[in-house]
């Protein structure tokens, strides 16, 4: 873009140039004229002619100066000022026309990485399609440079493409351009930058990637990705106690998970080392949470009770978060009947029933088909129960909704 517009300067000089040289190429033509003028008449008065002939002679030539002169006046019939201002018309056409055009390729840019980024979610792109996917990014990072999701994108196809070096770069860059505000914004570049070091470094922990993971922590303690690497780099660094904390805080976010299990055996490697350097280890946090409810609805309700009608049964904290900690639905026809209410049940990320000691159990006849409570619903409430209690919970449903 600089280079283009130096060119425009360029051009722009050359353009004004004959604007401001016009007027001495008049002067010296009127030079010129005023010249051979003397000349003919010193020729005219050496020669022999008769005084009448010369008289003749002299008017004409007198004429023809006249009419020279009158030529060079009218001949240039723009002034230099109107060329100025032409010439910088001009300019400005020329300006805005490659800055439309340079907007207009990165608008182009951003539309093939748009297309290729939702083709990419529904099918593999070819090598070519990912070379065109990269440099769309790359260009679009640079063309719009406040948007700072094409350049994040392009930082992670460095990543993929194995440039972590180059990707790292890019992810620092990123980090000053986000406000203090956006704290996960900045987590979750922080992740990436450690990330990058971390295989820089070809997966050898240091303290200084280490201390990134712990930024990233301070602005999001609950960020998973910075949780499991941060446990990662400090089993790597033998700072054992630390990275049990991370990863028990990271076993409570995706507890409802399938990855839960791979990272309870990374835990369990871990007891082991802590138990052998003689400390003890509480685990019992991670044993999973059930709860068993034996659901049935009283005689005097059971007459308003459709075989069709939805019936959910679900855990919820005595105070925290509104969302049921576990849920299950079932129909009114399968009552009466022994459910589970577990941590795979969340609604939630991170809110899961093991987080909890008490809760309360509600079980309810949805007559409108909403979990949600509504004037008419039947429903019954138990609180509170132990999480952790062993025995079975008996719920009978022997109200009516409001």
């Amino acid at each position: 873009m600089i280079i283009t517009l130096v060119l425009l300067l360029i051009t722009l000089g050359f353009v004004v140039w004959p604007a401001f040289s016009h007027r001495n190429v008049k002067i010296s033509r009127e030079a010129e004229n005023l010249r051979l003028y003397e000349q003919r008449k010193k020729e005219i008065a050496d020669a022999d002619y008769s005084a009448e002939e010369r008289e003749q002679m002299l008017l004409e030539l007198d004429l023809e100066l006249v009419s020279s002169d009158s030529d060079i006046a009218t001949g240039g019939d723009v002034s230099p000022k109107t060329k100025i201002l032409s010439a910088f018309a001009i300019f400005i056409i020329m300006v805005s026309s490659v800055l439309y055009l340079y907007q207009d390729m990165g608008a182009q840019d951003e539309i093939i990485a748009t297309q290729l980024l939702n083709k990419m979610s529904t099918a593999q792109l070819t090598g070519e399609e990912q070379k065109t996917l990269k440099e769309s990014l790359r260009k679009a990072s640079i063309s719009k440079p406040k948007n700072g999701e094409w350049a994040y994108l392009y930082a992670r196809m460095l990543y993929a493409d194995g440039q972590y070096a180059e990707g790292v770069t890019a992810f620092e860059n990123i980090l000053t351009t986000i406000p203090d505000e956006a704290k996960a914004d900045k987590s979750a570049t922080l992740v990436q930058i450690a990330q990058g070091k971390f295989y820089l470094s070809q997966q050898k922990a240091t303290p200084e990637i280490y201390s990134l993971v712990e930024q990233a922590l301070e602005l999001e303690p609950n960020n998973s990705q910075a949780l499991g690497l941060a446990g990662v780099i400090a089993f790597e660094l033998n700072y054992f106690e630390d990275a049990f904390g991370h990863w028990k805080t990271l076993w409570f976010n995706i507890s409802n998970s399938a990855d839960a299990s791979a990272l309870e055996q990374a835990i369990q490697r871990l007891v082991t080392i802590l138990e052998e350097q003689g400390k003890t280890v509480d685990v019992s946090w991670m044993k999973r949470a059930e709860i068993k409810v034996f659901v049935s609805i009283s005689d005097e309700l059971n007459a308003q009770l459709n075989e069709s009608d939805a019936v959910f049964v679900m855990a919820k904290a005595l105070t925290g978060p509104a969302m049921p900690l576990a849920a299950v639905r079932l129909m009114a026809k399968d009552l009466p009947l022994e459910v589970s209410l577990n941590d795979s049940q969340g609604m939630v990320p991170g809110v899961s029933l093991s987080k909890f000691e008490e809760v309360q159990i509600i079980a309810r006849v949805a007559k409108g088909g909403k979990p949600m409570a509504s004037a008419g619903d039947l429903q019954g409430i138990i609180s509170p129960v132990s999480v952790k209690g062993t025995d079975s919970v008996t719920l009978v449903i022997d109200q009516v909704v409001e």
